[in-house]
């Protein structure tokens, strides 16, 4: 019995070809998929990594700025005692200066008065 090669056997040949060479072709295009992958993963974490390095720049920046704005108020709340009056202070003064200011009237309208009769 002698094999004939039929046109089922040549397609079955064909399409095994047919199959092998998309299966290579995929394969590489997986692998292309794979390795392109991995250059965005690194770059992720490269650009990660320079993200947080700004952050953290800005982060020690902050945290100066803010000693900063700290010793200013302390500062400032050193000279208060000595720059600024109490409000009740204040007030006790101004009555103390109203108090002269009425004595100096009183005495003025005194003179006055003497002064009239003289005349």
């Amino acid at each position: 019995m002698d094999y004939v090669i039929s046109f089922s056997d040549v397609m079955a040949g064909v399409i095994t070809l047919g199959l092998g060479v998309i299966t290579f072709f995929i394969k590489g295009w997986i692998g292309s998929l794979k390795s392109s992958t991995e250059e965005i993963k690194k770059q992720i974490k490269e650009n990660d990594d320079k993200v947080n390095k700004r952050i953290d720049r800005l982060e020690e920046e902050t945290d100066e700025d803010i000693a900063n704005i700290k010793q200013e108020l302390n500062n400032i709340k050193g000279d208060f005692a000595t720059t600024f009056v109490l409000r009740e202070d204040f007030f006790r003064s101004m009555n103390g200066v109203e108090d002269r200011m009425r004595s100096i009237d009183s005495k003025i309208d005194k003179l006055l008065m003497q002064s009239s009769r003289k005349e």
